[in-house]
């Protein structure tokens, strides 16, 4: 399964472009902190992603602001077929 949940605050978002096929594309950067128990102890967590979304989901993340908390649902993809960096592919946006 391939599912990831995320909660953070936007820190950027690029402009809506278009695929070749006509289909909207935004992508965002979303960092999030808080805290987790891993290993029975607690520990301070931190990280930021590249989230990408299409279709009306992209026309929906290009509405938000940066600073605006979210919470984010989709699957881990490679960026592009040659590339080994993740990106999240969005099938759900929430403002939190």
């Amino acid at each position: 399964m391939n599912r990831l949940v995320i909660s953070g605050t936007l820190n950027q978002i690029e402009t809506l472009r278009y695929s070749p096929a006509g289909v909207p594309i935004a992508e965002a950067v979303v960092h999030h902190r808080g805290s987790q128990t891993l290993a029975n102890q607690a520990r301070q967590v931190e990280c930021e992603l590249t989230v990408q979304a299409s279709g009306s989901l992209a026309n929906q993340l290009t509405q938000l602001t940066v600073g605006t908390q979210v919470k984010l649902e989709g699957a881990l993809n490679r960026r592009s077929v040659n590339s080994r960096q993740l990106i999240l592919i969005l099938n759900r946006i929430e403002k939190e």
